[in-house]
This record gives C-alpha cells, structure tokens and sequence, in this order.
C-alpha cells in the first residue's frame, strides 16, 4: 500500500464524524490513516489488511518519534474500544437505532513481511464500518496532512471534523451536554463540568482550528440559555444563511433508560 501527498483525503462518514468516543489524538490519527487505507484501495472486502508501518508513521505524524511502536500498539488497542453513533440506521439491518456502540477494530497485530522483510500492521476492521463505507451520501471531506494532523489535542481534531459535517452553515448551536458528551469528557468532570471552564477549552480549540485549518472564520458566539440548557453558538461561515438549530443530547445512555 504506497503513499503519495496527494492521496490524502478521506470522506468521512458522517456517522462516524458526528458519534462520540474518548480515543486520545494518536488513536484518532491511526483511525484516519486505516480509514484512508481502506477507501483509497477499495479493501471492504478484505477481511485481514496489511498497512505498512513507514505509511502509519507518516499518516499519524510519527516520522521522528523513536517510540512511534509502542505509541502505535496503544493506538490500535484503544480503537478496539467502543464508539457510540447517535440516529444510526444499520447497514445490514437496515434498522434505524437511537444510540449504538460498535469498535472500529475487531484485532490487530504486528509481524515482518516475509518478501520484502518490512513491518506491517495487521488488522480487522469491524465489518459495520466497512459497510457503512459503501454507502452513498451524508459524508465529510476531510484532509488528513494539510489540516487533520495539525491539531495538537483531540479536542480540536473531534471539533474540527463535526463542524467541518456542518460546513454549510453559519453557525450551530450545542448544548453543554452535548458538546461535552462529543469530546469524550465526563458529564461530571471536576474540571468541565463548570460552565465557564468548558467555555474556556471551547474558545482554544476553536482558536486552533481557526489558526490550522481551512475553517479560518470560526469562532464562539456569546452563549445563552434555552430550556434551562447552556448553550454555545459556533460561527462556522458567516457568510452562510442558514443556522442549526439546538443540538440537544437526547440520546446518551441515561436517556434512553428513563424513555424505555
């Protein structure tokens, strides 16, 4: 599997940019890389893929980092963790679920290639993920080298993908719950759980985003409150008309318990 600069776009599913997860940055960059490696090759039908470490290190930043191994292991083992996808319509299915939780590997491993004596990282990917690859529709351009693999922190690496699936509108609206349940932060965080502090590590990451990528004109409107819920307004184009409306969480576990 070569790599070339040019081949280093993705369409993200927008499930999947739009779920939730508590992956750490590399594991986000190593998702990215396999999502990359299974689009560009049109691999939905290889049930073992073979990715080459020297592609994984350039995709994921890892090129001079001497502990690029181990950092790559630890990758590989967090995506064999669960993501949750809201308003999901499985593919095979073809049910439509409130909240569902899949991994988005089912193994992996490493071992030397026998022909050409290099190291490669085997893996499974969760069939769901690559069915959901051969869907058309509802997906999210993104670039992995030229702004993806810029962001120093997972925060604005997640942000920067769900506001890019928005990017046709001026401006979205989130609540606290939502956004915090988005990032992976624990609703009861001793820091975030406070308004103000949330509203802070908001404000960096969109300045971040704002300053690497191709999102140049974001930003954090004043917040309010709606139906006793805080709320941040984020400017993605200014020069769009239409706005989303409230994003309410309605769909986290706890939810769905009381609705059922």
């Amino acid at each position: 599997m070569a790599i070339k600069k040019k081949q280093i776009t993705i369409h993200k599913k927008n499930e999947m940019v739009r779920g939730s997860d508590r992956y750490s940055l590399e594991a986000k960059r190593a998702l990215n890389a396999i999502y990359w490696g299974l689009q560009k090759h049109k691999l939905f039908n290889s049930t073992y893929i073979n990715i080459k470490f020297s592609i994984l290190r350039k995709l994921m930043n890892f090129e001079n980092d001497n502990r690029y191994v181990e950092k790559l292991k630890n990758s590989l083992l967090e995506l064999q963790q669960p993501m949750e996808l809201n308003n999901f319509i499985h593919p095979i299915q073809k049910t439509k679920y409130d909240w569902y939780s899949l991994s988005f590997l089912d193994e992996a491993g490493f071992k030397k290639d026998k022909e050409t004596g290099e190291w490669v990282a085997t893996i499974k990917v969760n069939p769901i993920i690559k069915h959901l690859l051969q869907i058309e529709g509802n997906f999210t351009k993104l670039e992995l080298l030229e702004n993806l693999n810029k962001f120093r922190t997972k925060y604005a690496m997640k942000l920067y993908e769900y506001l890019k699936s928005f990017g046709a509108f001026k401006y979205i609206d989130l609540t606290q719950k939502h956004i915090m349940k988005l990032l992976g932060i624990d609703i009861n965080h001793n820091t975030y759980k406070h308004y103000a502090k949330l509203k802070t590590l908001i404000e960096r990451q969109l300045k971040d985003i704002a300053n690497k990528s191709d999102l140049k004109e974001i930003r954090l409107m004043n917040s309010k409150t709606l139906a006793k819920e805080k709320v941040f307004r984020i400017i993605i184009n200014p020069k769009n008309k239409r706005g989303v409306d409230k994003i309410i969480a309605k769909t986290t576990l706890e939810n769905l318990i009381k609705r059922f």
